[in-house]
């Protein structure tokens, strides 16, 4: 092997006689395949053999079958008219070779046969390329027009075609590969490599978004749920029934959209993309003003805080950048400078503000490092920082190190990965979440949560620097994110695995408890959530009708609502709504495909509405006794150990059909009041008054329901009619008697008239006068038509006697 004489080239030429010479072993065979030029070649291992093809009608695909134990190939031609193949592409499952034909054709060979098992039409150029996927049993043929066509293989029928997406230019050659483990398909170009991947088909669970879903959050103002993809894809969802109301695409073009905040009066989104751009849209998704947060370059924006008169983003660099409301005036906005100096050592990732005075401002980074600002200064107050202390946890002794430089932001969330070892740039310190206790007394309680890297979660006392408590949220996970509900008495972490934990913070780490040393005892854990198969990248608490719900969103590309007790509500975009007054959805529990049984049992029973009664403690007790437990494994509390005298019985059917609990949208929904209203201000109708008269009452004589016009019509009985005597027979004719006019003539008509017809008495006047005037206007007609006729008779004679007497003159 020799390189090649251009300094700067990396090819390399191999001689076949160095191969020959150097390895002694190397078999050398030639066979003759193609009379034109070659133009892919593939060793298939299925078949033992190496397939070529060729631009040529004869010989145009050739398999070469090596015989065992000899140095002879066996020759196999497949011919194809009108210019021969491009290329080939074999499929072991199906055992089919397809070839991409210079006849605008594709065909399906059987190795073993010389004609093709199937043609596929459709494409109206060359075919270029030709790739199988044969997990799906499909084809993807690429031509020379820039179209894409996928292909049923058993059905031999086109099912997607793909077109208007490739850079047009005059490419000499086009190459093609499909990645079978990522379903991904390659095409390269002559300056241009296009990647294009194939969705899964999901068919047992719901799906949110067509892509990750990366936030959502309720709006309390709107009653709705806001979520946004990676795609910018937003969607608006109502929170009580889980129907979709508002849908928003591209927001940020091509750009992949990274996280979504609202601001301080919840009538503005803010979103940020990769591109460093973040945009301000109002409700109806109209976007308002552009912010470049990195001055025009791209970076990941981790985390949007809209502030009283201005807006703090961070993520993707040390310092904090800020656009205040003055600058906000025009649709492109550039960042302003962030008075103080740099404090952090690495990337901010996360960051909080203090709602009470005095205002604090905490950002998190990548170290592990937490800095206290005062957000009106803008200047640094203290450090708090976890990082150089050694931790209690006991890591694995297979965990491999993991440096900054591999994690640059956290607008994504970090993939799946054991825990790491405890070095100095170790991401198991990076802080991923931060939280102000707004509720808790400055300077005594512990006042700022925090979590991040190896599950951990801290809570610290920020007037003095104080950690108060610290715990494993979740074991074995590279990081987790947490949020807190409004009241400050649940805090939510989730993982990368998918499971969202819910824990009980209403006592936790408080002035009573806290101690000299750091609290390592969990808080009480209420319930553990598995209703995503992915990791989780937003956990929203929201309250409706003094019930806590949890808003969860996952990279599995859904968004599901849960209660407190783990209980899944439902999934924004399933078939079927819910109803969040309806005391059925509350006893609706998660299947056990989807509940979890946590690591660590609760260490207090709360209890959120529902009656729990511990059948194993009863069971234990009481399991020989009859009055306890009947035949049919119901608790009787008929026994004097309980002052109950009845058994608890549940009848779902009482408790829909109870009115009591029905929704009433009179007087929840606004269209409902506003017709109430109208209907209350308008004027009162008079009605007739009622019938009192029982007279008229036909429904109390004749007991019938009234109904029709004539149901209140007057009824009266009729008198009684006496009975007449019968005439006597004097006055009837008898059957067989003669009849007396048999004989008599019958008079003609003119004979029967009394007076004679006159036309002036049948007839009006002015039929009368019409007809008159009708003969006298015939009369004149007449008359002027037979002088005319006596004028031309007249004239005839002359002409006669005329001629007449011309004769005789001659």
């Amino acid at each position: 092997m020799k390189n090649q004489n251009k300094p700067n080239d990396t090819s390399l030429d191999i001689s076949i006689n160095e191969i020959k010479d150097k390895y002694k072993n190397a078999v050398y065979m030639s066979y003759k395949a193609h009379n034109a030029w070659v133009r892919q070649v593939k060793w298939i291992k299925n078949l033992d053999a190496i397939v070529s093809c060729a631009t040529a009608s004869k010989q145009s695909l050739t398999i070469g079958w090596f015989v065992k134990k000899s140095s002879q190939v066996k020759v196999t031609h497949m011919n194809v008219s009108n210019g021969g193949i491009n290329g080939f592409d074999y499929d072991p499952n199906l055992k089919i070779i397809a070839t991409a034909n210079q006849n605008t054709l594709v065909n399906l060979f059987n190795p073993y046969v010389h004609e093709p098992n199937g043609i596929l039409k459709g494409h109206s150029a060359i075919v270029l390329a030709v790739r199988f996927m044969s997990a799906r049993s499909q084809l993807i043929t690429f031509s020379a027009d820039r179209l894409i066509r996928i292909w049923n293989v058993q059905l031999q029928i086109c099912i997607q075609r793909i077109a208007n997406i490739f850079p047009k230019g005059p490419d000499v050659d086009t190459s093609c590969f499909y990645d079978e483990m990522t379903m991904r398909f390659f095409i390269a170009f002559r300056y241009t490599l296009m990647l294009m991947e194939i969705k899964p088909e999901i068919t047992d669970r719901v799906m949110s978004h067509s892509n990750s879903v990366v936030c959502a959050k309720y709006n309390k103002n709107m009653n709705q749920v806001v979520s946004v993809s990676q795609d910018g894809t937003m969607y608006m969802w109502l929170l009580e029934s889980g129907q979709r109301v508002k849908t928003f695409t591209e927001l940020h073009d091509n750009y992949e959209v990274i996280t979504m905040d609202f601001d301080e009066t919840k009538t503005r989104i803010l979103t940020a993309a990769s591109d460093g751009m973040i945009k301000i849209w109002d409700l109806n998704g109209n976007c308002y003003h552009k912010l470049e947060a990195n001055k025009g370059q791209n970076c990941d924006v981790g985390q949007i805080l809209s502030l009283k008169r201005r807006i703090i983003a961070v993520g993707w660099q040390k310092a904090i950048t800020i656009f205040r409301d003055n600058m906000i005036n025009s649709g492109l906005v550039k960042p302003d400078e962030w008075k103080a100096r740099e404090e952090h050592e690495e990337d901010i990732l996360c960051a909080d503000i203090m709602l009470n005075p005095p205002l604090f401002l905490a950002t998190g980074g990548f170290d592990g490092d937490i800095v206290i600002w005062n957000s009106v200064t803008e200047h640094p107050v203290r450090h708090l920082s976890a990082r150089k202390r050694i931790l209690s946890a006991k890591f694995e002794p297979n965990m491999g190190p993991r440096t900054s430089k591999n994690y640059k932001s956290l607008g994504r969330r970090f993939s799946k990965a054991e825990p790491v070892v405890d070095t100095e740039n170790d991401f198991g310190f990076a802080i991923t979440c931060l939280r102000f206790l707004n509720t808790r007394a400055h300077g005594k309680d512990c006042t700022l949560v925090s979590c991040g890297g190896n599950g951990w979660v801290r809570f610290w006392e920020v007037n003095s620097g104080k950690l108060g408590a610290e715990f494993t949220a979740h074991k074995q996970v590279n990081s987790v994110i947490m949020d807190i509900d409004e009241k400050e008495h649940f805090l939510a972490t989730g993982d990368v695995n998918g499971l969202v934990k819910i824990w009980s913070i209403k006592s936790y780490c408080i002035s009573s408890t806290l101690k000299i040393d750091t609290i390592t005892k969990e808080p009480s854990l209420l319930s553990s959530i598995k209703s995503h198969s992915d990791q989780i990248n937003s956990i929203n608490f929201c309250c409706k009708h003094n019930i806590t719900y949890v808003i969860i969103a996952s990279s599995d590309c859904s968004v599901s609502l849960n209660d407190l007790n783990g209980n899944l509500i439902g999934m924004f975009g399933q078939d079927s709504h819910w109803r969040l007054e309806s005391p059925t959805t509350s006893l609706r529990s998660t299947p056990s495909k989807n509940r979890i049984v946590p690591d660590t049992k609760p260490t207090s029973n709360v209890n959120f509405g529902i009656p729990k009664i511990d059948l194993t403690l009863v069971e234990q007790k009481y399991n020989q006794n009859d009055e306890i437990i009947d035949s049919n494994g119901q608790i009787s509390l008929s026994s004097n150990r309980f002052e109950i005298e009845e058994t608890f019985k549940f009848d779902a059917n009482e408790l829909i059909n109870d009115t009591s609990i029905r929704y009433n949208p009179w007087s929840k929904t606004l269209l409902g009041k506003s017709y109430q209203e109208i209907r209350t201000k308008k004027r009162d109708r008079k009605q007739p008054s009622l019938i009192r008269n029982g007279e008229y009452e036909i429904w109390n004589k004749t007991g019938q329901v009234p109904g029709g016009l004539y149901g209140s019509l007057k009824m009266v009985e009729l008198d009684n009619i006496e009975t007449k005597k019968k005439l006597e027979s004097k006055f009837f004719k008898e059957r067989n008697a003669p009849n007396l006019f048999e004989n008599k003539s019958e008079k003609s008509l003119a004979e029967s008239l009394r007076y004679a017809f006159d036309e002036k008495t049948l007839f009006p006047k002015y039929i009368l006068d019409y007809e008159a005037r009708m003969r006298q206007e015939h009369k004149k007609i007449m008359n002027r038509v037979s002088k005319e006729n006596d004028i031309v008779k007249i004239g005839m004679i002359k002409r006669n006697e005329s001629s007449l007497s011309m004769k005789q003159n001659s």
